[in-house]
């Protein structure tokens, strides 16, 4: 069997918490089918706020029980805080406008944005699945940053396309197009623009 891939994922303060919980879900599903997958989750305190009014208890444990291993936001000794122990690819979903300004300009004094920065100069897969409109200029600009440092953007845009029957259904669709971004087999899952 081949190494784990490590793969990180952050729940910040923006709205929608169920798309890390569907992450996740997502995450032990490919675990359960054979894919050798360590996960690391780290919720921000902005994220613990957001998560107690949007998800339900049962929903919070489900989260933090689904990963292998669970990090404080202020542990900065954390493995996952050093180059020489780098993730596979790293998540934040969903990620606040205050997540992506401190990542586009360095300021690593939160485990989740010094394992971010870990990630981009280990030249190692980072996405950011953004929670905010409308954008003003600092948005885009803090998006222009991070993508010239070699993240990825990526919004949770539904794909109406697909006639999602219920929110749940369109939340695991963008869940699983944001896991596809690190070269996980999510084709039994993910469904796929057919004209």
């Amino acid at each position: 069997m081949q190494p784990n891939k490590k793969i990180g994922l952050v729940v910040t303060g923006a709205s929608g918490s169920l798309l890390g919980l569907f992450a996740m879900k997502q995450l032990n599903a490919l675990k359960d089918q054979g894919a050798a997958i360590e996960t690391h989750l780290i919720i921000t305190a902005g994220g613990d706020t957001t998560a107690r009014l949007e998800l339900t208890e049962d929903q919070r444990q489900e989260l933090e029980a689904g990963a292998d291993h669970c990090h404080n936001d202020h542990d900065l000794s954390a493995s996952i805080a050093s180059g020489s122990n780098p993730l596979d690819g790293l998540l934040f979903a969903p990620c606040s406008i205050r997540s992506l300004a401190a990542i586009a300009y360095c300021q690593t004094d939160r485990l989740s944005i010094r394992a971010a920065d870990v990630m981009l100069k280990e030249r190692r897969k980072l996405v950011l699945a953004v929670r905010e409109t409308p954008l003003h200029l600092g948005h885009i600009q803090a998006m222009e940053q991070v993508t010239r440092m070699g993240g990825i953007i990526a919004p949770p845009v539904p794909a109406f396309y697909l006639k999602p029957a219920s929110l749940e259904e369109m939340i695991e669709q963008s869940a699983t197009r944001l896991l596809s971004q690190f070269d996980l087999d999510v084709s039994p899952i993910l469904q796929r623009w057919r004209a």
